[in-house]
């Protein structure tokens, strides 16, 4: 009876201080964001998920970036590629068969994308269409080569364009990257993690930067970024964040401002 009685009085006082550690991390984050411009932590797995040593040879064949992390970072790289494939689901069109390799590369370029967020899993989509080539929208009745369709809460791409954006890196020209950043722009948009609120604190001092009317001519004159980025403001986060993985040395050194911001907006390291 006497441990019937314990368990009663403790289970509260556990619940208020599971509570209360969550109030004061949220606090916390919210301080080192404000003075640090990054989340309090990113990375915290406690059993990290694994991927195959075949896997990982197409990282260290197919992504420069997964070359610069740490043998840390790898681990974590190695987890997010895992998580993300067992969290979406991938649909083929037009009985395209979908391949483990096609599956792990466009994980992969998501988690490229996402690492320095420590929300990467979001639930704007929950699964990814694939199409052989380009496909006619039913809805538009035009053909695109990619799309995020948040009120179906799916990402979709031309595979062919995919990865002909993935094997040519440096004409700022890249499918996953640019659909999968309508992805983070949206979800950010929309919530309040950590995260989230590190990319709106930088997209909002970008955007006003960029809208400035002298700044926006800057921009326009230098032919660097492709005039589809002032079609919306969208867009225009879409195209400088594929300039950002793609170029990102001339990026540096044509817009130093700039880039800092898209880098602080994604918390990376570059």
């Amino acid at each position: 009876m006497e441990y019937i009685v314990l368990i009663f009085i403790l289970l509260p006082l556990l619940a208020a201080l599971l509570y209360s550690g969550m109030f004061f991390l949220s606090f916390f984050d919210d301080i080192s964001i404000y003075l640090f411009n990054k989340p309090l932590y990113i990375h915290l797995y406690f059993k990290p998920k694994k991927l195959s040593p075949e896997k990982e040879y197409v990282l260290r064949q197919k992504f420069q970036f997964y070359h610069g992390l740490s043998d840390k970072e790898k681990r974590y790289f190695h987890h997010r590629v895992v998580s993300f494939i067992e969290k979406y689901q991938f649909i083929s069109r037009q009985d395209f068969v979908v391949t483990k390799e096609m599956e792990l590369i466009i994980a992969a370029t998501y988690v490229m994308l996402t690492f320095g967020m420590r929300r990467y899993l979001v639930d704007s989509f929950d699964k990814i269409i694939l199409y052989p080539e380009e496909y006619l929208s039913t809805h538009s009745q035009e053909y695109y080569k990619g799309e995020f369709n948040p009120r179906m809460k799916a990402v979709v791409f031309s595979w062919k364009d995919f990865l002909k954006g993935h094997e040519i890196s440096n004409d700022n020209l890249n499918l996953g990257i640019h659909e999968f950043s309508h992805v983070v722009h949206h979800h950010s948009m929309k919530n309040n993690d950590a995260s989230a609120l590190t990319f709106k604190k930088y997209y909002t001092q970008l955007y006003k930067e960029v809208n400035f009317p002298p700044n926006k001519q800057l921009l326009i004159a230098s032919d660097y970024f492709r005039i589809y980025a002032y079609t919306n403001e969208f867009e225009f986060v879409s195209v400088i964040i594929e300039h950002y993985f793609e170029t990102p040395n001339e990026f540096k050194s044509n817009f130093p401002k700039l880039y800092t911001n898209v880098s602080r907006m994604l918390n990376h390291k570059h």
